[in-house]
């Protein structure tokens, strides 16, 4: 045998007996994120401070919000403790994603809409829709209701930059042929500010965002209307690192179980006294029946102390948005309500 036939077969040889290459969700640490969080007794959320109704801390300190709570659910779900949560606030847009992909967070609870680009360009794992949402405008106007959006004439309007906001924006401009001018700001506190000082015309956002971080000026006084119109539609969802499929199916259903139980009607309080409905799916969701909760590595009452202890989601969004705010649930209602929340059978 020559040199050159012994050297391919050494280097076939090799190939045989080499262990197979990770996966690139395999090198991520797949099915670490639970044992992480079981080791340190508490969940790391990744939220953005300071938006009202959403994520923000009160005067005394309590952090609060339709997104916070999410957090503690998750907790629930996962420690039976929705207190054990420990919150890190996300630096801006890409760092956002570069801190989820890094591990610093188990889950990013920020007002981020969900994209094709997104999600492909980085190393993330978009779970469902929490709130459906659309770009909207608040202008400062004496008249109710101001002018139609397409016929204010020239006009500027403040908005965050590195955002799908400003994309929008820049397309709705060209699209309609309107003669507005945009002014860009690094944060939404600092858009916000600038048109509550009247540097700009318009203020456009997230509707949601807008309702709520303007409310508290409303009532003080400030002539500020909110269009009912939006330009975009924003499945503000929240997302993972991409990698670890257990912490995938785990943080999708807990949040399919609170949006089951919404459209079942079953509140804390009915779960807290035991009001269970005479509901076969209900029952397996509940871990009274039976149920693969433990291929999860959760226990058969997750979503049972999920729900005793925060709520179901018309219970979250009320609390945190629809009572404080009058904010109408709208597209977030369940799909028995004619909303798009709508839960795969737990079966």
């Amino acid at each position: 045998m020559g040199v050159g036939m012994r050297l391919v077969l050494l280097l076939l040889l090799a190939l045989v007996l080499a262990p197979p290459a990770l996966a690139p969700s395999a090198l991520a640490g797949d099915g670490d994120t639970l044992e992480r969080i079981h080791g340190r007794g508490f969940l790391v959320c990744g939220l953005r401070s300071g938006v009202s109704g959403i994520s923000f801390s009160d005067p005394q300190g309590h952090l609060d919000g339709f997104l916070v709570d999410v957090c503690r659910v998750f907790a629930a779900a996962t420690l039976g403790n929705a207190q054990a949560i420990r919150v890190v606030r996300l630096p801006e847009k890409p760092q956002e994603f570069q801190a989820v992909e890094k591990h610093e967070v188990d889950v990013a609870l920020t007002t981020t809409t969900w994209t094709f680009s997104r999600e492909l360009s980085h190393d993330i794992e978009f779970l469902m829709p929490l709130l459906h949402d659309g770009q909207g405008f608040a202008i400062h106007s004496d008249a109710t209701p101001p002018p139609p959006l397409d016929r204010l004439g020239p006009r500027t309007v403040c908005v965050k930059t590195a955002t799908t906001t400003v994309r929008n924006l820049e397309d709705h401009i060209r699209k309609s042929d309107l003669p507005w001018t945009i002014r860009t700001f690094q944060t939404l506190d600092e858009a916000l500010q600038a048109f509550l000082a009247h540097e700009c015309d318009l203020l456009t956002t997230d509707r949601t965002v807008l309702v709520t971080s303007l409310a508290g000026y409303r009532q003080a006084g400030m002539n500020i209307y909110i269009y009912p119109d939006v330009i975009s539609r924003e499945p503000l969802t929240p997302y993972i690192a991409r990698g670890d499929r257990n912490w995938y199916d785990i943080t999708r259903w807990v949040l399919h179980a609170i949006v089951l139980a919404d459209a079942k009607g079953v509140t804390a309080a009915d779960v807290q006294a035991g009001r269970i409905p005479d509901d076969p799916e209900l029952h397996r969701m509940l871990g009274h029946a039976g149920s693969v909760s433990r291929t999860l590595g959760l226990p058969d009452d997750w979503a049972l102390q999920a729900l005793a202890q925060v709520g179901n989601y018309g219970e979250i969004f009320d609390r945190n948005l629809g009572v404080p705010y009058g904010m109408d649930r709208g597209q977030n209602k369940p799909w028995t309500q004619g909303g798009l929340l709508y839960a795969p059978p737990f079966r």
